[in-house]
């Protein structure tokens, strides 16, 4: 579900002959989010150690889901990252073989470049609320605070 959105951004780059005006600014975004990707990674895999620490040995713990979230979020930021890498190159790419006189990218790169990026992003708007929820069962927030319950009176 999530891969019709970049797929459908593509052909209506490619067939509307889109263009990226300013590609360097995309790529400069691009590069900045894959590097707190990583370091959001770098973070989740520390606290991952630290609840296996407090856990032990046991099979059973009180952090099932928060574990299972954090091993979640880990792979789709990873991913990110290599999506964020991948869209670099090929906005590089095009900002080296399909460029305007205006400096505006066209054609299958400005496509592949728009493709990616909107899957980036749907990926960050997923990763969002993962790490809120991971950080609010890890931090026992109290409920009245942490966004999930809803008041009742």
């Amino acid at each position: 579900m999530a891969l019709l959105v970049p797929i459908a951004v593509f052909l209506v780059m490619w067939h509307k002959e889109g263009r990226l005006a300013t590609p360097a600014a995309l790529l400069t975004g691009v590069s900045l989010l894959a590097g707190g990707m990583l370091s959001a990674f770098t973070h989740l895999s520390t606290l991952r150690l630290k609840i296996k620490e407090w856990v032990g040995n046991s099979e059973v713990s009180r952090y099932e889901v928060e574990k299972g979230m954090l091993d979640e979020t880990a792979a789709h930021l990873l991913t990110g990252s290599l999506l964020c890498a991948l869209d670099a190159a090929s906005l590089v790419i095009g900002m080296n073989v399909s460029v305007t006189k205006d400096g505006h990218v066209y054609g299958f790169w400005a496509a592949l470049a728009a493709a990616i990026s909107s899957y980036i992003l749907i990926i960050f708007i997923f990763l969002v609320p993962r790490l809120y929820s991971a950080y609010v069962g890890m931090n026992d927030v109290s409920p009245d605070l942490d966004g999930f319950q809803k008041k009742r009176r």
